[in-house]
């Protein structure tokens, strides 16, 4: 039962809810009543003067001890009942830390410039209009949690094991470490990051049971996921999604006066000394016939640069569909559309017209590679590259150097192996080294990149699909996965709001007829059917 379900239950106690049904008193009932209370009261007076330090010293002691009787009744109490299983305050705390930091390391400097503070009291911030943050973190904390009791339900129906020893040593060393850097005990910074509650012991457990779910979901998405021929077939369903496009384009801005003409709207000499009394900053809003005029000016201007705009327009290449403007979208993407097609497009909206020459669509091979990294902030990268060299000088262990060397708050990665990197995601100077043309498998290089404060040491692995292929291998498994969670779910997921709040109702009717029936006669053993359980 819930500290709020205790809660309701004394207030309908008190309020009477939870007696038996009063028996009709006669004469002779009222009287022996009557005497008990006064031989109560008699009984209650001569004590009080013996009892009343003790009282005190009780009042005391119960000060002292409501604390961490408190304590063990948030941490070994209840919060919630999921998959069948009771989830203490403190997991809940940790799900509900972990989904919110991660979310403020993802998004909290970008919502940052939006004036938002996730750092502050989020039950006093709204997230949506019937919502605030804290009850958005409670809720994906409640779904983290839902998914990974039936993820591990799954990995112990099919006889998943996995030794959490090792990944869990790591996790303690890097909290440890990270206590150091922040400067603070373990103890403390433990708390600050999931909870009040939170000591490495009592969620030993459940970092645990999240290092084997992991382990797991892992093992069901590399069976899922999806072939050359899966991928292939995605992307003749969603070629314009992927494709590419390089055209021609010029922008013709209508000149809208910034001040009345012969078409402006006759204004009412009261608002016009209003606006001769203001400060005069206020810009000019033209009237619709003078936006039309304007409109249809620019549109002569942008049909007469209709001929010359393959050759002077601006050369837009390798642009995906979501980089293009919206009004040009339909006209690039059309399967119809050849090279040399120009035409003249409106932007209503922004008051310009578009002056389009199409040159091509393709797919674009943008490459990807795999690579093994070790990032260092010490000048000592030369260093570890001859250490490795020293040894066996092999990929598995320069992948054993990568997780002595590499700071897991700075790269993560087990063995330092980075899969599918791009060109453009990479400081210049190490992109321009693991796509040379000359690059093979086994090259190893030191970077330090002028703009970066980190020094690398490089293992070339080898080239990886094209990016196209990637992103649609990676929303094909993203579908699947998604699936399979929401289906190994589904059978703990409550019953909907609706359905469970009629179940209520009809309970609480059909009680209260077997109440009426049982009358004034009570229950002969004690029992109270009718109350709140």
């Amino acid at each position: 039962m819930s500290d709020q379900d205790k809660e309701m239950k004394d207030t309908e106690q008190k309020n009477g809810k939870d007696r038996e049904p009063e028996k009709i008193q006669t004469r002779y009932d009222r009287k022996m009543q009557k005497r008990r209370e006064e031989k109560e009261r008699e009984a209650r007076e001569k004590r009080i003067s013996t009892i009343l330090g003790v009282l005190i010293v009780a009042a005391l002691a119960c000060v002292v001890i409501s604390f961490p009787v408190r304590s063990f009744l948030t941490v070994h109490g209840t919060r919630m009942t999921v998959a069948g299983e009771k989830v203490s305050q403190v997991e809940f705390d940790y799900n509900y830390n972990m989904v919110k930091n991660a979310y403020i390391a993802q998004y909290g400097s970008y919502m940052s410039m939006f004036g938002l503070d996730l750092t502050g009291d989020l039950s006093k911030l709204a997230y949506s209009d019937t919502q605030t943050w804290q009850e958005y973190f409670e809720e994906t904390a409640e779904e983290r949690i839902l998914q990974n009791k039936a993820l591990r339900k799954e990995a112990e129906k099919a006889g998943f094991s996995f030794d959490t020893a090792e990944e869990y040593a790591q996790y303690e060393e890097d909290l440890k470490d990270a206590a150091a850097q922040a400067e603070t005990s373990l103890k403390a910074y433990v708390q600050q990051l999931y909870g009040p509650y939170a000591t490495m012991s009592r969620l030993k457990g459940y970092v645990e049971e999240a290092m084997l779910v992991n382990a797991f979901y892992e093992s069901i998405s590399e069976e899922r996921k999806p072939s050359e021929e899966d991928i292939q077939a995605y992307y003749e369903e969603h070629a314009e999604d992927y494709d590419s496009v390089d055209y021609h384009l010029i922008t013709v801005n209508a000149e809208l006066p910034t001040e009345p003409t012969e078409l402006a709207d006759p204004v009412d000499e009261s608002e016009d000394q209003d606006a001769q009394d203001g400060d005069g900053e206020t810009a000019y809003k033209p009237s619709e016939a003078e936006v039309a005029f304007a409109m249809e000016e620019a549109k002569k201007k942008a049909e007469d640069q209709q001929d010359t705009v393959a050759a002077d327009g601006e050369l837009r290449e390798n642009q995906r569909k979501s980089a293009v403007a919206s009004a040009l979208r339909d006209w690039l993407f059309d399967p119809a559309r050849k090279e040399g097609d120009t035409t003249v497009i409106e932007n209503s909206t922004s008051n310009l017209y578009y002056v389009v020459a199409f040159d091509r669509r393709y797919l674009d091979q943008e490459p990807s590679a795999d690579v093994r990294v070790i990032a260092t902030q010490e000048d000592n990268a030369q260093a570890i590259l001859d250490e490795w060299k020293g040894g066996a000088a092999t990929e598995e262990s320069f992948g054993q150097i990568a997780d002595n060397y590499n700071d897991s708050q700075i790269f993560a990665a087990e063995g330092g192996l980075s899969q599918g990197v791009l060109p453009n995601a990479l400081a210049a100077e190490l992109s321009d080294w693991i796509f040379d043309s000359a690059r093979a498998a086994g090259d190893t290089a030191v970077i330090s990149p002028e703009n970066e404060e980190l020094h690398y040491v490089l293992y070339y692995v080898g080239p990886n699909d094209p990016r196209w292929s990637l992103e649609i291998e990676q929303t094909l498994l993203s579908q699947r996965m998604t699936e399979y969670v929401d289906e190994v779910t589904e059978p703990y997921r409550p019953e909907e709001e609706e359905s469970s709040q009629e179940g209520s109702d009809q309970e609480e009717s059909d009680q209260e007829q077997q109440d009426s029936q049982e009358g004034t006669e009570g229950n002969t053993d004690g029992s109270n059917e009718g109350g709140a359980q």
